[in-house]
């Protein structure tokens, strides 16, 4: 359903600055919803079609996609917009992207980061964006997570976002108001702690009912539990001697988009959703992305990922003219291993990320309050064997680390 005010006259303009024809003429909008049910808790995504008439006399179809902010009415959209979350992607689509990309660009660095805005407009908080579909970009598998080839792919978009990020920080930090310093674990901001405690208590429910997972971590995680906010906020503290970039903040399968060859291998990548970046190290990226993402089979290549995703950055950095401290390998594995508590806080979202079954839910809170309807989609998203063994290899993991014990 269009909004009442996206009409032909809306659309014009904006159409003619975007393609700078100004005899461009809108001939018919329609639309269709662009997320089914459940994928999309933050906004609204339409896809719209616009026949338009070129200053030539030719006629052309082109889809777009329209992301809105939930109304405020909505009750989840009170903690969105505490966070600043659509003013940050209006932000990151209006000034810091086209930014970042013109930064690539000039230092020969090639590929796209992301889709272009044909627009725009707060007032009505909402962006009009290119369509990657045309464009033969698509969609990995959620549930079947994501190979060597991709992985690797989407790391050396990152280590190039992550590149352009600390140049803009560096040469225009203008760009990067006081939203990109707030993030979830904000110790002034207190919204999305109802939200990772709630979901926290789902996963130590779950535990507990492993046998096995509760005599070994049950006391510890639920000890833990009052911790996790303040646990989170220390994984984005930045040291000085310390990279400190601008972060997607919420790279995971279905926020990144692939074009393939003709025999089906992955060729180039682009991120999509930028409602969470962050001014943090890229070591955070890496851990959401890494937990979130890759296929079980592929964990123990995890440093072998952090090396890859390092050297390109380095690369990238170098190609950019970074003048700041750039971190030695082995800086940068102390760097990411100090923030390997971020790996718990990721696995809190995996089992609905990957959640293939019946139970649906388009209430955001279903995913942390404990009503009979959360209950259901929580322990819905839990029933798997697969969730179980990412959580049994997890724990093991931290619990060696000593990332389970309470720290100073």
């Amino acid at each position: 359903m269009l909004p009442n005010w996206l009409t032909e006259e809306y659309l014009q303009p904006r159409l003619r600055t975007y393609y700078n024809d100004d005899r461009l003429k809108v001939l018919k909008i329609w639309s269709k919803a662009a997320t089914g049910k459940g994928e999309n808790f933050v906004g609204i995504m339409t896809r719209i079609y616009v026949n338009y008439q070129l200053g030539d006399g030719s006629v052309q179809e082109k889809s777009y996609i329209v992301k809105q902010a939930l109304p405020e009415d909505v009750p989840q959209a009170e903690v969105f917009f505490e966070y600043e979350l659509y003013t940050r992607e209006m932000d990151m689509y209006e000034f810091v992207l086209p930014k970042m990309q013109k930064l690539l660009h000039e230092a020969g660095i090639s590929g796209r980061l992301t889709a272009d805005a044909i627009t725009v407009d707060r007032e009505h908080s909402t962006m009009i964006l290119e369509d990657l579909a045309p464009l033969k970009y698509v969609n990995a598998d959620r549930v079947k997570l994501l190979d060597l080839p991709h992985t690797k792919l989407t790391l050396e978009m990152l280590a190039k976002f992550h590149a352009a990020g600390a140049v803009l920080k560096q040469r225009h930090p203008e760009l990067l108001t006081k939203c990109f310093y707030t993030h979830f674990f904000s110790r002034d901001k207190k919204g999305y702690t109802e939200v990772y405690t709630g979901m926290f208590r789902a996963f130590l429910r779950f535990v507990n009912g492993q046998p096995n997972l509760k005599k070994s971590y049950g006391d510890k995680l639920a000890k833990l539990s009052s911790h996790i906010m303040e646990y989170g906020a220390r994984v984005f503290d930045v040291e000085e001697n310390e990279l400190q970039t601008l972060i997607h903040g919420d790279c995971w399968t279905t926020n990144v988009m692939f074009h393939y060859d003709a025999e089906g291998s992955p060729q180039s990548v682009v991120a999509i959703d930028f409602q969470l970046g962050s001014c943090t190290s890229p070591a955070v990226d890496l851990h959401y992305f890494l937990t979130t993402s890759l296929r079980e089979e592929f964990k123990d290549r995890e440093s072998e990922l952090v090396v890859y995703h390092y050297n390109a950055l380095k690369r990238n950095l170098e190609k950019l003219s970074y003048t700041g401290l750039i971190p030695s390998l082995q800086e940068y594995q102390v760097q990411f291993e100090r923030r390997r508590f971020m790996s718990l806080l990721a696995n809190l979202f995996k089992p609905i990320m990957i959640y293939n079954g019946s139970e649906e839910t388009s209430d955001f809170s279903s995913l942390y309050k404990e009503t009979p309807e959360g209950i259901r989609y929580q322990n819905a998203v839990y029933d798997s064997d697969v969730v179980l063994r990412n959580t049994t290899n997890l724990l093991a993991l931290l619990d060696s680390k000593k990332l389970l014990d309470i720290q100073k």
